[in-house]
């Protein structure tokens, strides 16, 4: 009797796609169309501001609200940067001198009269879009701030994700067995995209998003955790997009699961290196860092609109030798080669009746419900 088990693209290899580079805030895009970029060619820069900090220039003055402004050496409106002196007051012949030096550079947009807190408006900070791979501009688009590049990648699919496309710099943090602790964040990590073991605490992820790290890449999460960031759902396909200000890519499914080694030793090898991130579609690229790349970028014709960025999951018959992962509770996100699938069927201790298959890994050999698997590409 035919079997067959569903087939999950994990991981396509050198493939050529199109991926989307975006501006932060207006800018001028410096590239035209059809045009050849590197990983170092800078495509677009803005100007874009960095928010505001609070001073409670009263207390660090040990003045009443109202005196504040007497002792300001800088008037409203005004620019002053780092290291400057912003207030000082004299402390006469008994009292103690009080100096404030700017904390950074900002305009002094306003000053509470009655508690004495100054607003700095921080001045705008110039940032540049770089490339980050060998490919070729298909498309610009000026108002949108948005850059179309068709490029050669290795993608990995994850089971799911939440969070919009970001990049950046690739860094592993822990094993891929360990549970990942706020501890091992911090602001060094501030830009990247961190490889981060089997399972994120709460906590952790929160200090993920303090510490400005883009993106998290986990083998497991706990359900209610990915529920409070997917819109209190869980549902496959997710149709919604979310964002909670960092991407997460989970590579094997809910509850604490090291990241399978197919993918695990791929990303090894693009430690320290550009990738990109885009959570709600559950991707990862790893983009080539070989110039060599760009002559199948050339020859590689995309049709005008691509399928779906969601991979389709297919059926393959079941075989002896195929490669498949378990995808059950027991012993999940496991990988190996299929020696032997039983003819009849055993009663498992759920109730059920199901025909079982014996599994090959690189350290044991498992018997598996043929129900709990899928087709995986296994060396």
């Amino acid at each position: 009797m035919k079997q067959f088990i569903p087939l999950r693209v994990r991981i396509e290899k050198d493939t050529v796609v199109r991926i989307n580079r975006i501006l932060a805030g207006k800018g001028k895009i410096a590239v035209s169309l059809n045009q050849e970029v590197k990983p170092s060619d800078i495509l677009a820069t803005s100007d874009i501001s960095s928010g505001f900090r609070t001073l409670d220039l009263a207390s660090l003055l040990s003045v009443e609200g109202r005196e504040v402004e007497k002792y300001l050496k800088r008037g409203v409106g005004q620019i002053i940067y780092k290291g400057e002196l912003l207030a000082y007051k004299d402390g006469g012949l008994f009292g103690s001198k009080k100096t404030v030096i700017a904390p950074t550079d900002g305009i002094l947009d306003y000053l509470n009269p009655e508690d004495g807190e100054l607003r700095m408006t921080l001045l705008p900070k110039k940032v540049e879009l770089p490339s980050g791979v060998y490919g070729i501009v298909e498309s610009v688009d000026q108002e949108k701030g948005k850059v179309v590049i068709r490029t050669q990648v290795s993608r990995i699919h994850g089971v799911f994700g939440c969070g919009r496309l970001r990049d950046g710099i690739l860094e592993f943090i822990g094993k891929r067995e360990d549970l990942l602790t706020s501890a091992m964040i911090s602001p060094k990590d501030e830009g990247h995209i961190l490889v981060a073991g089997s399972l994120i605490y709460k906590d952790a992820l929160s200090n993920a998003i303090s510490c400005g790290v883009n993106g998290l890449i986990v083998g497991g999460m706990n359900a209610k955790d990915y529920r409070s960031m997917a819109g209190g759902k869980i549902a496959f396909p997710k149709k919604l997009e979310n964002d909670i200000g960092i991407s997460i890519l989970v590579t094997e499914g809910f509850g604490s699961v090291p990241i399978a080694l197919d993918i695990y030793e791929l990303l090894q090898k693009y430690d320290g290196k550009f990738v990109s991130i885009d959570g709600n579609k559950a991707i990862l690229d790893l983009p080539s860092f070989e110039s060599s790349s760009l002559a199948k970028v050339k020859s590689t014709v995309l049709p005008p609109d691509e399928v779906s960025d969601e991979h389709i999951t297919k059926a393959e018959e079941l075989k002896v030798g195929m490669g498949v992962r378990v995808i059950g509770t027991s012993f999940l996100g496991e990988q190996g080669k299929i020696i032997s699938i039983d003819e009849s069927v055993t009663l498992i201790p759920s109730g059920l009746s199901v025909f079982m298959a014996v599994i090959e890994t690189k350290r044991r050999k498992i018997k598996v419900p043929v129900v709990n698997l899928e087709a995986i590409d296994y060396i």
